[in-house]
Formats: C-alpha cells, structure tokens, sequence
C-alpha cells in the first residue's frame, strides 16, 4: 500500500507540472508558473513542512481555482465565416469549438502549446 501511495503522489505531482508547463507554452504564464512552483512545493519532504496538513490542501485548492479561473479569461478566436484572415494565429488556425466553453479554452491553450513546440 505504500509503494501505491508513494506512486499515486509521484503520479499527481508530475501530472501538475506537466499542466504548468503546458500553459507555460500556452501562453498563461501566470497559471503556468503557480502550478510548476506548486509541484516543487508538493515535492518537498513532508517532514519539514510546519503548516498544518488542512492549510496545506487548502493552498493547493486555491492554487488550482485560480489557474481554473486564469483559463476562463482566455479570449476564443471569431470564426471567420468563410473569410481568409492574414498573418493568423498558428492554434487560432481551423478551430472548431465545442459549445462547452471552458473545454473550448483549454484545447486553445493547448494548441498554442503545439504551435509552439512544434519545428519550424
């Protein structure tokens, strides 16, 4: 049960910073840098931490509404009915949103992210 437990916090803190370096990429530089300093901060030893285990949780809830709420501002591409439009975002480029706006938000990020990893 410990090695599940060790792996299962291993998992989660990877999975964060790997959410903060894509929005790092993705253009939210403020959300990206507050989820790779929270998985740093989580990777600490447990032992030297002297705020209690509620404040902490706490912490990392309040980490996550704001980067939740950081997402929520991102301003969705206008489609352009047929038009062609010059000098175009990369992740702008042929999307298609679903209706669920936040969902919409999130896979812009993300194909900002692509453009940006991708070779020129």
């Amino acid at each position: 049960m410990d090695t599940l437990k060790k792996t299962a916090k291993w998992t989660g803190i990877v999975a964060i910073g790997m959410c903060g370096v894509v929005l790092l990429g993705g253009g939210k530089v403020v959300s990206g840098t507050l989820l790779v300093a929270t998985a740093f901060i989580l990777a600490l030893p447990v032992k030297r931490h002297r705020l209690p285990l509620w404040f902490r949780i706490a912490l990392v809830f309040a980490v996550f509404a704001l980067v939740a709420w950081n997402i929520s501002t991102t301003d969705l591409p206008v489609q352009a009915s047929g038009m062609v439009t010059t000098c175009g975002n990369e992740a702008a480029d042929g999307f298609t949103p679903t209706g669920f706006k936040f969902w919409d938000q999130v896979r812009y990020i993300f194909n900002g992210f692509l453009a940006q990893a991708a070779p020129s």
